[in-house]
């Protein structure tokens, strides 16, 4: 894909550019916009009018969008500003619940058609595996607001910079893993008494969770962790 090496965001969008071309580029584009609590319906507003119309920093916006694009993409420090921060962390937050009320729950009901065709014990301990990874994730969540977001709210402390810095050594690559481990253990084992269709749409469910929990994963190390630092140099 192509990227310039110096810019806030990839190098196709531009904040003059039309909604519809945005989301005609990746419409898995469409969840940004929920999490960032963006009003529908767009007309024929561009990326600018839209932001300001709902009040989100263009460059902020178009930098989480290019982030959503292509997962190797990384926002310069040089284009980060302290006033983003909260922002981020509302996205991230949203995220979260998004995470946690939608995506897990409608994958779990897809998982649970399956189920109905596996033997009982092959049943049962696939729903075990699946209901302990959600488990982990939503931990996982739980622990960054309560130990990473509180913190970064009430912000103070001479220590905040290795305080929050320790807590950024979470194990997301943890999640990684155990995202490709479910992926993998049901695309193996997947029943043949289930319809195709069932099947494929249950492997599209689980290839789209991980692949967004990597998204979510950057967003916090390589957009909110370094925008922490430009606040805190704000600060100092």
């Amino acid at each position: 894909m192509n990227k310039k090496t110096n810019t806030a965001y990839l190098s196709q969008f531009s904040p003059d550019m039309k909604i519809f071309e945005l989301v005609e580029i990746s419409p898995s584009l469409l969840s940004i916009f929920s999490r960032l609590n963006i009003r529908l319906p767009f007309g024929d507003i561009s990326v600018a009018e839209m932001c300001e119309r709902e009040g989100h920093s263009v460059e902020l916006f178009l930098m989480l969008a290019s982030m959503h694009t292509d997962t190797s993409f990384r926002p310069q420090k040089e284009h980060l500003r302290a006033e983003m921060l909260t922002e981020v962390i509302e996205y991230l937050r949203a995220s979260h619940r998004y995470y946690a009320e939608h995506m897990l729950p409608h994958t779990s009901a897809h998982l649970e058609k399956i189920l109905q065709h596996c033997a009982n014990l092959f049943k049962s301990a696939l729903r075990r595996f699946y209901d302990e990874y959600t488990d982990y994730i939503v931990t996982h969540f739980e622990e960054e607001e309560r130990n990473i977001f509180s913190i970064i709210d009430n912000c103070t402390t001479e220590n905040y910079s290795e305080q929050v810095c320790t807590l950024f050594d979470m194990p997301h690559a943890d999640i990684d893993d155990r995202s490709n481990d479910i992926a993998s253990l049901i695309f193996k084992n997947l029943p043949e008494e289930a319809p195709t269709t069932l099947r494929c749409t249950m492997l599209e469910h689980i290839y789209a969770l991980r692949d967004d929990l990597r998204r979510h994963s950057n967003v916090e190390m390589y957009l909110l962790r370094p925008l922490i630092e430009t606040y805190l140099n704000s600060k100092r």
